[in-house]
């Protein structure tokens, strides 16, 4: 693997850690207040996670799993060694951000996160060792097609696509369901909110890749493409009660899903 691909896989790598960072431990407010050692423990013991919380804890480190199993394989470790390592670095990851929740007084510590969260890594370390398995040149068909169809005039046309379908959809929920009232649990927003985010990520990824020779349009695109549809659906569901946490957490997967996608095309694009 030649020296820019390495930086850029590690780069892919951090990225999907500092996703994990952003979604679990906003908005950083750290404080050693009433903590003590027996009440950590008892939280972390007799906390009961819900189910929504454990689908998002499953699928927040499932990119983490995917990115770590893709850079040791590239790196030329071999397939068990690269999952147990996944599944190593996903529990300590893990533990890493149920310590740091000790000491944010609205999180609370659990086994069960830790073991949720491991899981999710290892399926991701599974995905991806399944798919090089069993489509050893998956990425020269991907690029192939890629080729076929990834023009300004389509991108332009799915762009528009989503900016009307995200706005229908997300005043169609809020005028029946009135889905700004709901008391989501962090987990549900994540997952509500990847349902919007993750398209649009991938999408901005395909036009970065178009414009690769344009670094000023490119920059001034993906910010406008990632700031902007976040406050658009804040405004739709809440109107100027605009909430900060949803906002960083709608621009955060948006831009993780840009980095991730546009990594992995540069690296398709040149076969």
């Amino acid at each position: 693997m030649s020296n820019s691909s390495s930086h850029r896989s590690i780069f892919i790598t951090l990225s999907s850690v500092l996703l994990v960072l952003l979604v679990t431990l906003l908005p950083f407010n750290f404080t050693a207040e009433g903590v003590t050692f027996r009440s950590a423990m008892r939280s972390f013991f007799q906390h009961a996670s819900g189910f929504s919380d454990i689908v998002g804890n499953v699928f927040l480190f499932m990119p983490f799993g995917i990115d770590l199993a893709y850079e040791l394989r590239q790196r030329r470790f071999r397939p068990k060694a690269t999952f147990l390592l996944v599944v190593i670095l996903s529990t300590a990851l893990s533990l890493l951000v149920e310590t740091l929740q000790v000491f944010l007084p609205w999180r609370a510590s659990s086994w069960i996160d830790i073991c949720t969260n491991t899981a999710g890594g290892a399926i991701g370390a599974a995905i991806y060792l399944a798919w090089q398995h069993m489509f050893p040149n998956g990425s020269r068909a991907i690029a192939k097609q890629i080729r076929h169809w990834l023009s300004p005039r389509m991108l332009m046309v799915l762009s528009v696509l989503w900016f009307v379908a995200t706005a229908g959809l997300l005043l169609v929920l809020e005028q029946t369901v009135q889905i700004a009232t709901w008391d989501f649990s962090l987990a549900s927003m994540f997952i509500f909110y990847s349902t919007f985010f993750i398209p649009l990520g991938i999408l901005l990824a395909m036009i970065t890749n178009v414009l690769k020779h344009e670094p000023k349009l490119y920059l001034m695109l993906a910010s406008a493409g990632i700031v902007l549809p976040a406050i658009m659906m804040e405004v739709l569901l809440r109107g100027t009660d605009l909430r900060k946490t949803n906002l960083v957490m709608s621009a955060t997967i948006s831009l993780f899903t840009l980095l991730v996608v546009r990594g992995r095309l540069g690296h398709l694009l040149r076969y």
